[in-house]
């Protein structure tokens, strides 16, 4: 039988008092002592992988969802000019990896990419992809806040909001997975080391594009591709050129590089089918996740029944470091003091919900797993 644990509410958390620690949350209470402290885990951990000197605001809550809706989380936005974004890059330059993905961003104010799902698009119910080259999607990079905030494009410690996550309270919860995970419960610092990283960037722009039904706008509508699509390439895609990114959604393979799409999987994975691509054009699977079932992190749509762990990768830990967080250590801790585990997080969705005085707000929620 596992412990019975008391914990403290948490308004503010900082890791371990050490010269090193940086990177700072300002995590707002829920009203459940067990919940903040989930929460609190949950940033620690992130804060023993990257040791930015900036601040992540976290609204949390904990409160009854609707039927079968385990989580919503959201995280503000904003757009930058695409040469603003590879200038950030290049100053943002500290792993080998960094060097290597500042290296493959295409230099002066555009870039390439190979879209679908637009007006322009022809046959297949618009599927068919092709080269967007009016200047317009091509010279803009929407970013999450707490990105921004990593590149040095938004104040380290500005103090609106970065992202909001709220649990429901409706299910079974295990809060300490220090001591492995109860059956038939759900990891509730797994998940919330999953939501955090989507609002540290952890997210895909094709996710707008799969919801342009029909083709109803043309690519001018869209100012939407992320930090982490330009790690985002096909076999297609490079038929352009190298550094061409793949922002389509369909059921073609895309894979992850960091090198500008000369060679797949960040030099830690094989194989060329990396990304999920689409809900409803694609697999299936939200574009701002890793390809389902091939266990790549816990950056995956899906995970472990409850009970079981899932493993924080290097695969997770590399993409976000070079989009613009610096590392604290070169390699992956044991698994034993990284397992963490999560659930079905098919449901992320990315829409836009609202305007917001300084960017967007994208919404996602989570759905339990079959």
């Amino acid at each position: 039988m596992k412990k019975e644990i008391l914990f403290s509410s948490v308004i503010f958390f900082a890791l371990i008092s050490t010269a090193q620690a940086q990177l700072l949350f300002n995590i707002s209470a829920t009203g459940n002592e067990q919940a903040d402290a989930g929460f609190a885990a949950a940033a620690a951990y992130i804060q023993s992988q990257f040791d930015d000197n900036l601040t992540i605001n976290l609204t949390t809550g904990f409160s009854s969802l609707g039927n079968g809706i385990l989580g919503s989380a959201g995280s503000s936005s904003t757009t930058y000019a695409y040469d603003a974004f590879r200038n950030a890059v290049e100053g943002d330059k500290i792993s080998a990896d960094d060097y290597t993905f500042s290296a493959s961003l295409k230099s002066g104010p555009s870039f390439q990419l190979l879209i679908n799902e637009t007006s322009e698009a022809s046959g297949n119910s618009n599927q068919n992809p092709y080269l967007d080259t009016d200047g317009f999607n091509t010279t803009r990079v929407r970013l999450n806040h707490a990105n921004a905030k990593a590149l040095g494009l938004r104040g380290a410690n500005h103090s609106s909001e970065d992202v909001s996550i709220t649990f429901s309270n409706r299910f079974t919860w295990d809060f300490d997975p220090s001591d492995g995970i109860d059956t038939g419960a759900y990891d509730f610092v797994g998940v919330a080391i999953h939501e955090i990283m989507h609002g540290m960037g952890f997210v895909s722009g094709v996710d707008t594009l799969d919801r342009n039904d029909d083709g109803a706008f043309s690519d001018n509508a869209f100012d939407d591709v992320r930090a982490l699509d330009f790690t985002r390439f096909s076999a297609d895609s490079l038929v352009h050129g190298a550094g061409t990114i793949d922002w389509t959604a369909d059921n073609r393979d895309k894979f992850y590089s960091i090198d500008g799409g000369l060679t797949s999987g960040g030099g830690l994975v094989g194989g060329t089918n990396h990304w999920s691509t689409g809900v409803e054009n694609g697999d299936g699977r939200q574009a701002s996740h890793w390809k389902d079932g091939l266990d790549l992190g816990i950056m995956d749509p899906t995970a472990r029944p409850p009970g079981n762990l899932n493993i924080v990768t290097a695969l997770d830990l590399q993409a976000l470091d070079v989009i613009g967080w610096n590392r604290t250590v070169t390699a992956v801790p044991e698994p034993s003091t990284m397992a963490m585990t999560t659930l079905l997080l098919g449901g992320f969705g990315i829409w836009r919900r609202r305007k917001k005085a300084k960017g967007d707000w994208v919404n996602e929620s989570e759905t339990p797993s079959a």
